[in-house]
């Protein structure tokens, strides 16, 4: 169906109907006082246009304002479909009504509406988008229809037509707002029902929200539900502005909400406070279905209930678990049980908080655990700090560091922890199933000594006679050694381990031995990496340690034979300066599909085992692989002869000294630039050199704080970058 663009002013219609839909793009369009206009395709309004809606605009589909656009004017809109506003709205005196055999959702964009009239037929309801205000009022004028908040708020200056039958449903966190002083206020809200509640405000006028769920839960807002002396509803009062309060408020029900045993000749309202319900003198509820309770000299909001006469309020012991690493971070998913004279348990979310609930005693333990995710922050630096802890070299301070080093629930700290880790990231799982735990927890209370060995993992409580809150702790990631991020030097990591291997053409039946060769590195403590091969090119037939690192056989691992994968892990307490071009480590692979090239089919697996290099200082660098060409001139080019190397000396004070290599017969102009972080160039020189090696001599001052700088080559074979470390004076 053809789409009009309008692009008049509708000033002296009186009726008129567009037979596809409105569309208006940049211009301005006023339907006058007295005018009718039907889009039975829809209106949008967009591109910075104006619509000015004085008479009536009736859609029985969407309408959508959009891109700058304005929607104004005092009129009358009757939309059959969803109202889309992410522009400018001016309500004016303007009535909206929402019609029609379709659900409506609205998208307010932030803008008011000023009288909403809700007039749907077969049931279909109004379902909110974003928050909605409506300054004048809200009026209901069909059965069976309800504004469905979701998890949006509804503000509403007055509200008209509500029953059991329509009203605002309150199926999320959204509630219904409302301005409450000394005359009463009505909130019409269910969920499943209809469950409104009624706010008097003696004290300072506010502005409250109020919804309801269909359960009312032990913990106020958390907890499980409770089945018995009570009604199976949950109201939630809150405020602007803290303080000032004084409040009546009056909650209805119906009999089918009722629990077991409940009682409404002898009932009350209950708030939810300081960790548990409280108790009210009972009374005869008002009513005959639905029946009204009334509570009076409310000061505070929250969670509010009905309960009966016999209701025993269960004790709420709550707290927070927090990881020791910078007593912030709370510990997701740890499981923390009750026992002793009631039982509970509860899953912690991400902020590492707990309630748990009992029904009668008074004397419990709370034990909280966790055991998934082992290898969760674990790398082959918590093994050399463990081995470094060993030998005296750097021992470790941190009683929480120490409980981390003991993997295997020793109560004492020795090799045997160090080598599950090496052995459980190599994935042996035998090394997996001695690591004891993911996570141990002490009492925050606690003071942990040096050592640490045979702390309390629990808390006890004894002789409770209501709800406790503060039941806190700290948890400790076993394994999890290094602290990195609390020694500012660690924040500046050295350059990348960079390991070479020749790259070749592979033929079908070749043995072909592949030599993996290190670039220049001062200071080598750890390493952990994953490389990954194609199986249907290449079977890994050996593994060879080529003697410039204290490698043995036992630093690789296949975890699955069947997959193309080899991890190595290897570390010691003391560091190990490497050389250029160091053989490290030799692979002997059978070639059994030709066609592609090494580089294709080799590869660093981050996936499986982030590659990690570590300093004696336990500083972090990444692992890169690079593949140099083949020796074989047919195979040869220029851009793979281009090599940019590290500066040394790196990190470096005010000096430092660049090389690279040109290709042989490959002399060009080039340039070579040093820039930081925010992109400003320090240093550059642009000219011609010759093949081969060259080196420039570079001075940059001297700097109070370290910082990182890139240093980048730039030649007709390519571009090349690499990282320096300046470290401040």
């Amino acid at each position: 169906m053809k789409k009009y663009l309008f692009i008049i002013s509708l000033l002296s219609l009186f009726s008129m109907s567009a037979q596809a839909q409105l569309q208006s793009q940049g211009s301005y369009i006023r339907i006058s006082g007295g005018s009718y206009v039907v889009a039975f395709d829809g209106v949008v309004n967009t591109n910075s246009a104006t619509l000015s809606v004085d008479g009536t605009l009736s859609t029985p589909t969407d309408l959508t304002n959009t891109t700058g656009a304005t929607l104004q004017g005092d009129g009358q809109y009757h939309i059959g479909g969803n109202w889309t506003n992410t522009a400018n709205f001016n309500a004016g005196a303007s009535t909206v009504t929402f019609e029609g055999a379709q659900h409506s959702t609205v998208t307010s964009g932030g803008s008011a509406f000023y009288l909403l009239v809700l007039n749907k037929s077969g049931g279909n309801n109004l379902l909110l988008a974003d928050d909605l205000e409506v300054t004048n009022q809200l009026d209901f004028q069909a059965a069976d229809n309800y504004a469905v908040l979701g998890n949006n708020n509804l503000e509403v200056a007055d509200l008209n037509g509500y029953d059991a039958t329509r009203h605002v449903r309150t199926d999320g966190t959204g509630s219904l707002v409302r301005h409450v002083g000394a005359t009463p206020v009505e909130f019409p809200v269910g969920n499943s029902a209809y469950n409104p509640a009624t706010l008097t405000n003696a004290g300072t006028p506010d502005v409250y929200l109020v919804r309801v769920a269909d359960a009312v839960l032990s913990g106020g807002t958390t907890g499980s539900p409770i089945t018995a002396d009570a009604v199976g509803r949950g109201w939630f009062v809150e405020e602007n502005t803290a303080g000032g309060s004084d409040l009546s408020l009056t909650l209805q029900w119906n009999s089918a909400e009722e629990q077991a045993t409940f009682d409404r000749t002898q009932a009350y309202v209950s708030h939810y406070l300081a960790g548990s319900w409280d108790n009210q003198p009972a009374a005869a509820a008002a009513g005959s279905d639905p029946y009204s309770l009334i509570r009076s000299g409310i000061s505070s909001v929250g969670p509010f209930a009905v309960f009966d006469g016999d209701f025993a309020a269960l004790i709420g012991i709550s707290g927070i678990i927090l990881w020791e690493h910078d007593g912030a971070s709370g510990v997701k998913d740890a499981t923390v049980v009750l026992t002793g004279d009631d039982t509970d348990s509860a899953l912690t979310p991400l902020a590492g908080t707990y309630t748990l609930t009992a029904a009668n005693g008074s004397n419990f333990t709370v034990t909280p655990s966790k055991n998934i995710n082992k290898l969760n922050g674990v790398t082959v630096a918590d093994a050399t700090a463990i081995q470094q802890h060993l030998t005296g070299y750097a021992p470790i301070s941190s009683p929480y560091k120490q409980v981390a080093a003991d993997v295997n629930n020793s109560n004492s700290i020795s090799t045997l922890d160090a080598l599950i880790i090496k052995q459980a990231l190599l994935g042996n799982p035998t090394a997996l199933n001695l690591f004891a735990n993911s996570w141990r927890f002490v009492p925050a209370a606690y003071t942990l000594p040096l050592p640490p060995w045979g702390f309390p993992e629990k808390i006890d409580l004894t002789g409770v006679g209501g709800s406790v809150s503060g039941q806190d702790f700290r948890g400790i990631k076993i394994g999890d050694v290094i602290d990195s991020y609390a020694d500012p030097s660690n924040l500046i990591a050295p350059s990348p381990l960079v390991l070479r291997a020749e790259d070749v053409a592979l033929e079908a039946g070749q043995e072909l031995p592949v030599t993996f060769r290190a670039d220049q590195f001062a200071d080598l403590v750890a390493w952990q990496f994953s490389l990954g091969f194609d199986r249907d090119y290449l079977a890994l037939e050996a593994v060879e340690p080529l003697g410039e690192l204290p490698l043995t056989e036992d630093n690789f691992a296949r975890p699955d034979q069947a997959d193309g994968e080899l991890r190595s892990v290897w570390s010691q307490a003391e560091g190990i300066a490497l050389g250029e071009a160091s053989q490290v480590f030799q692979l002997k692979f059978k070639v059994l599909e030709g066609g592609v090239k090494l580089r294709d089919v080799l590869w660093l697996d981050e996936e499986t085992l982030p590659a990690y290099a570590y300093t004696s200082a336990l500083k972090e660098s990444g692992i890169a692989l690079q593949f140099t060409a083949t020796s074989s001139a047919a195979d040869l080019t220029p851009a793979e002869d281009l090599r940019l190397l590290q500066n040394q000396p790196n990190p470096f004070g005010d000096e430092t000294t660049i090389g690279f290599v040109l290709p042989a017969g490959g002399g060009c102009q080039a340039q070579l630039r040093i820039y930081d972080v925010r992109g400003m160039e320090l240093w550059r020189t642009d000219k011609y050199y010759p093949p081969g090696y060259h080196a420039e001599r570079i001075w940059l001052g001297n700097l109070p704080d370290s910082r990182i700088l890139y240093c980048e080559l730039t030649t007709p074979y390519g571009k090349q970058t690499k990282i320096m470390v300046q470290v401040g004076q």
